[in-house]
């Protein structure tokens, strides 16, 4: 799903949050359902911006890594340092001849040779260095997005449930709540996508399917 389409999702459970707002505004006794709903509905916006921020980080990551390899493949051109020039003055001095200067190698000093004793470097123990290790902040929204996953009734917002309902079961509500009972009682992602396959026979790639895949392997990780 692209980001338009998430903007575009996100709108729509943010109208709908402010008409059930808006709705209770002169009542003075609000129900029981309006707490559930706006509840529901406000942690279906929260999750889908933690996706939706998840996404962008990883798509700043990746063109910072591409940055780094653009910028290793410029390699600095050499300096050529200026060679030095002598005038020279011919005899006659009537003209003046420019060469470049040449060093001149120092005279060779005759010295006994002897032999040379290289010392043995020290033995050093190296001590092996325990790797830091790194800390996990984790919030509170992380905790009850991780409770509500552990039952994927309470996963599921006011609009999931209509919406998976209609596009997945056909409108269903027995099947679709015996299907979620039985992947409740399954023990990893690659169990519960069998067993879709084998009572539903779901087309992979329908974007509905997905949304109610991705919904699904957050309850294992």
């Amino acid at each position: 799903m692209d980001n338009k389409a998430k903007i575009d999702y996100l709108l729509f459970d943010i109208k709908e949050l402010e008409k059930l707002v808006a709705g209770m505004r002169d009542a003075e006794v609000y129900p029981v359902s309006f707490f559930s709903q706006t509840f529901d509905l406000a942690h279906k916006i929260l999750n889908d911006l933690h996706v939706f921020e998840e996404d962008q980080i990883e798509v700043f990551r990746k063109q910072m890594e591409e940055h780094l390899a653009l910028i290793k493949t410029i390699s600095p051109q050499p300096q050529v340092p200026p060679q030095p020039v002598i005038l020279e003055v011919s005899e006659n001095e009537e003209t003046v001849e420019e060469k470049p200067a040449i060093a001149e190698e120092p005279e060779k000093e005759i010295h006994e040779e002897r032999p040379v004793v290289v010392p043995e470097p020290p033995v050093v123990e190296s001590t092996p260095v325990t790797p830091p290790v790194e800390k996990h902040t984790v919030s509170i929204h992380e905790v009850l997005e991780k409770q509500n996953l552990s039952d994927l009734r309470k996963a599921f917002s006011l609009n999931d449930k209509f919406y998976f309902r209609k596009e997945l079961f056909g409108g269903d509500e027995a099947k679709m709540s015996k299907v979620i009972s039985d992947l409740n009682n399954m023990h990893s992602y690659e169990e519960s996508v069998a067993y879709l396959n084998e009572k539903l026979n779901w087309n992979i790639e329908d974007s509905t399917v997905t949304e109610f895949l991705k919904l699904l392997e957050k309850r294992f990780h």
